[in-house]
Formats: structure tokens, sequence, C-alpha cells
């Protein structure tokens, strides 16, 4: 892969990220600053992808590489197959851990003129369901990330990210409402708590789930 304007090499995309200067807690960020932040985030990630390629591309080699010698072996008669596949077994076993992925939810224009948006008196039962439903993960679609407003979670990209509470960092914490909801996500707009057990034991008698009780 060649180093061009839409590839920054590991030098330029690291001195890029370095910020020139710090910005006091409250501060009102200029527009125009932001737009800087903004190119060199894009930038950031672009790097990351360019790594993330290159990653893969040796992770294939190596293991055409090692399918080659495993095949060799076994043709041989050094290796047999059984034995492979057990000790390959044990070793997944042994370093199993959960893997990062990165996921992104499906396509759906929510502003669109066809998208349906559930209806529910939220304002007159957050006190009874705690706004449960926003304590709830779900992926972010491109449109989302497009916008730049809804925040992911960067440890389960793209995953929408809640704060050390449990609650969207999007819920006010005060009277629990969303503090983007002009732009919330399709998920949000779709989501019917109506029959979700979860929320509701009984949603017309306003018969909230006990579990809720706990939260703040």
């Amino acid at each position: 892969m060649s180093n061009d304007e839409t590839t920054p090499t590991t030098d330029e995309a690291a001195s890029s990220l370095i910020p020139t200067a710090s910005l006091a807690i409250g501060t009102t960020i200029d527009p125009a600053i932001d737009g800087d932040y903004r190119r060199l985030s894009e930038r950031g990630l672009r790097f990351g992808h360019v790594v993330m390629t290159r990653t893969q591309d040796a992770i294939r080699e190596q293991g055409a590489q090692l399918e080659a010698l495993t095949e060799l072996l076994i043709a041989r008669g050094v290796l047999r197959y059984r034995d492979l596949e057990e000790r390959k077994a044990a070793l997944l076993a042994d370093a199993e851990q959960p893997e990062v992925r990165a996921r992104i939810g499906a396509e759906v224009d929510k502003y669109g003129d066809t998208f349906e948006t559930i209806s529910i008196d939220c304002d007159a039962r957050r006190p009874l369901c705690k706004a449960a439903c926003c304590r709830m993960p779900f992926l972010l679609t491109r449109q989302d990330l497009d916008e730049g407003i809804v925040r992911w979670d960067y440890g389960q990209p793209y995953v929408i990210r809640h704060r050390e509470d449990g609650w969207c960092v999007h819920n006010d914490v005060t009277a629990r409402g969303c503090t983007v909801h002009a732009n919330r996500p399709a998920v949000c707009r779709a989501y019917d708590c109506r029959n979700d057990p979860r929320v509701w034991v009984d949603f017309e008698r306003r018969i909230p789930n006990p579990a809720l009780a706990d939260l703040g």
C-alpha cells in the first residue's frame, strides 16, 4: 500500500495527533478549532485503519505458511491430524478471551419519511421506569457516526456509550431525559417498551418491573 494523501505514514499520523495546546475545562471551542480536531480525529482513524489492514495482511500470510507446513507434516506422517486438532482445542480453551470486534448497526435513515417512530408518553412514565431503556446497549449506524453527535464506546465499537452509573452518556442525570433527542439513534426511535418485561410488568396499569426500584 502506497503512502499518499489518503494514507498517512506512521510518523505523519503520530505527529498530527499531538495537540498543540490544551483547553481548560468548560472552555467553549471555536467552530474552526472544533473542525480542526475533527479532521485530526479522522486522520487518526485513517491511520488506524491502515495499520489494521497491514496487520490483517500479515496474519493472512502467516496463516497460509502455517497451513502449508501442517499439510506437509501430516502428508509425511510426522503429525497426525487428530493430535493436531486436540492440541489446538486445548490451546484455544486456555487462551480464550473476549474479543473486541467492530460492529455497526443495520443501515436505516432515521429521519426518513418511511421510518416509523414509536410514540410513548415517556415524560409521564419516566419517574416509574427510571429511563430503563437508556441503560440498554445497542449498535450505532453509519448515519449516527457520520453525524458525530451520538457517542460510542471506544472499547466496544460501535456500541452506544454508557456512563459508569449504567445510563447512556446522553441521558440527563437529573431529569433522565435524552439530551440529544432530535438526533437520537434509530434504535431509540423504534424501541417499544410496552411489552418489554425488563421495563413493565403491566404497561397499561403503569406497574414497572420491581427490579427498577433500586435505580436512581
